[in-house]
């Protein structure tokens, strides 16, 4: 309790006492109600810490050491500044997972980028038309063709190229004949793979007659 008294006399609450001494608020309550098993098990640490508790409440350092090593069986331990006694241990096996675990995850997540570019390049385009549907049979002299492809790619219908939005979606009429009428619809990326499909579209125009017809 006396330190508690000392560092209530410093005006000083516990989270600016830990902001001052870089020491945990629970390890601080600790050295205050005499929990020494709550502290760090290394000794070096436990005597680094009283010694930035003392000097922060404007004790003396190593009156506070003596008494707290004597009630706390640490008589032996060679006292040291926090910063120095760090030096003295590597860094636990804890810590060096924890390393290893962020640096696979750091490579994981770079190889699984290189993987998406490269997919992106290699792969066609993603080609979706709604309309029309294959077979379709209408006696209409135009139909609608609607579909949705990747951003950024070239759509083209009967080799005529063809507008889309920011999303990839396009849609646009087109002329028939009487008759049997393919219609070609292609998505071009920038590095060149293409996605193509073929609908036939049948138009039974009334009073034209089809090809066939026109040749007899």
């Amino acid at each position: 309790m006396r330190l508690k008294k000392a560092r209530e006399e410093a005006s000083l609450s516990l989270e600016e006492l830990a902001e001052k001494t870089h020491i945990a608020q629970k390890y601080l309550i600790a050295i205050e109600n005499c929990e020494f098993d709550r502290l760090p098990k290394a000794k070096a640490y436990r005597i680094a810490y009283l010694r930035e508790y003392a000097q922060a409440t404007k004790l003396n350092p190593d009156t506070v050491i003596y008494q707290f090593t004597h009630e706390a069986g640490l008589e032996d331990v060679k006292t040291m500044h926090p910063r120095r006694s760090i030096k003295f241990f590597p860094f636990s096996s804890i810590s060096y997972m924890m390393r290893n675990v962020v640096a696979a995850i750091l490579i994981l997540l770079f190889a699984g980028y290189l993987i998406w570019q490269i997919k992106g390049i290699i792969e066609p385009p993603k080609l979706l038309v709604y309309s029309p549907q294959e077979g379709f049979v209408t006696s209409n002299m135009r139909v609608l063709v609607q579909g949705e492809t990747d951003k950024e790619c070239k759509v083209s219908i009967n080799g005529q190229g063809l507008t889309t939005n920011e999303q990839g979606a396009f849609s646009t009429t087109i002329d028939l004949t009487n008759g049997v009428n393919s219609v070609t619809i292609a998505s071009t990326k920038k590095h060149g793979k293409t996605t193509t499909i073929t609908r036939y579209v049948v138009a039974k125009l009334p009073n034209i007659p089809n090809d066939t017809d026109t040749k007899q």
